[in-house]
């Protein structure tokens, strides 16, 4: 089957929608707008509850995803020719049970979703890019990741408007291509898709060999995320990244990727703090080896949890800090930094 993949908010429910004008929707593998489907099955699994537990289930609703109807229709408004998603989306194709033929398909599979793909269903791959500050735009207001299970979102504080996602899943496909040079594979800019419309089509119809894409009239209007200029230090790696990805140099954007990751994933660090007993991210440790007044705050805690913290490690400085070199528990320990601070005039 033809594949369209590119990281979420990169165009591909466009691209999709370009495919099912010029090929017929009975090839597209996926629906319109799959949370309607969602919510229909999960109507028809509730039709002989009692109003009772229909009463606390809206309840539920109400207090753990107050806003889920109002997130759906900014959806819909953000894509109103539909996501044409399915399965495969996220998480890849892979043979099971009940699998159909897939062959002459069209399946929309984004970027994390190829990293986990199976390449023997996949003939040809349009990859969409778009610029990671437009992604991050079309995110933000979007309010979203479609990439994440309703589990994930409600246990997970989402992180909109950075070059984080772009990096991560860009970073995937690339490494997918690498390990797949036989599948073909091209990029199309969403840029030049909603400015130059029919001469990008045109080279996406020599690419697939078939189709009429003249049908298909694309709304300038759909170019509504425009970059702004967001404080992130990942900008500078997502930018790099963007531009090996336009030249489809593959192996640049893995080693890239593997040379930088220790700084890509410093927001990601977390240490467990034996002078507190709580989990600590990066900054805050940071913060912890060089303010005093915020060490005093960190020493009260401390003791109105009983905890002997003059003679515990920092495993922050022994374990988990992923710019300096490491030091044993023994030395933590013997120049606790808590105690120096506290010295310091």
């Amino acid at each position: 089957m033809i594949v369209v993949s590119g990281c979420p908010r990169s165009g591909t429910s466009l691209m999709m929608d370009c495919f099912r004008i010029a090929l017929g929707e009975d090839r597209i593998i996926g629906s319109k707008f799959p949370q309607e489907d969602k919510i229909a099955i999960a109507l028809a699994k509730r039709e002989n509850e009692t109003d009772e537990e229909l009463e606390a289930r809206r309840y539920m609703r109400n207090i753990f995803a107050p806003n889920a109807e109002k997130d759906f229709k900014i959806s819909k408004d953000m894509n109103p020719n539909g996501f044409w998603e399915c399965h495969y989306t996220v998480r890849g194709i892979q043979y099971h049970i009940g699998m159909t033929d897939m062959t002459g398909k069209i399946c929309k599979i984004v970027s994390q979703g190829l990293f986990s793909s199976n390449p023997q269903y996949i003939e040809k791959i349009i990859y969409m890019l778009r610029d990671p500050r437009q992604v991050a735009k079309s995110q933000e207001r979007l309010k979203r990741l479609p990439f994440l299970s309703h589990e994930e979102e409600m246990n997970q504080e989402l992180k909109v408007h950075t070059p984080e996602m772009f990096i991560h899943v860009s970073y995937q496909a690339a490494q997918w291509v690498l390990e797949n040079p036989e599948v073909p594979i091209m990029n199309i800019l969403f840029d030049d898709l909603i400015m130059f419309p029919n001469q990008t089509l045109d080279v996406v119809k020599k690419f697939i060999g078939e189709g009429d894409f003249s049908k298909h009239q694309i709304d300038p209007k759909l170019k509504r995320s425009y970059p702004e200029v967001i404080s992130n230090r990942l900008w500078e790696y997502a930018d790099t990244i963007y531009e090996y990805m336009k030249m489809q140099n593959y192996e640049k954007v893995v080693e890239y990727y593997k040379e930088n990751a220790k700084y890509i994933h410093l927001d990601n660090v977390s240490t467990l703090c034996t002078r507190l007993h709580e989990r600590m991210v990066y900054n805050e440790c940071i913060n912890c080896q060089k303010s005093k007044h915020l060490v005093k705050n960190l020493i009260k805690r401390a003791g109105e949890k009983n905890i002997a913290w003059q003679f515990e490690p920092c495993l922050f400085e022994c374990l988990t800090d992923p710019l300096s070199k490491h030091i044993s528990i023994k030395e933590s320990v013997r120049n606790n930094h808590w105690v120096r601070l506290l010295k310091d005039n």
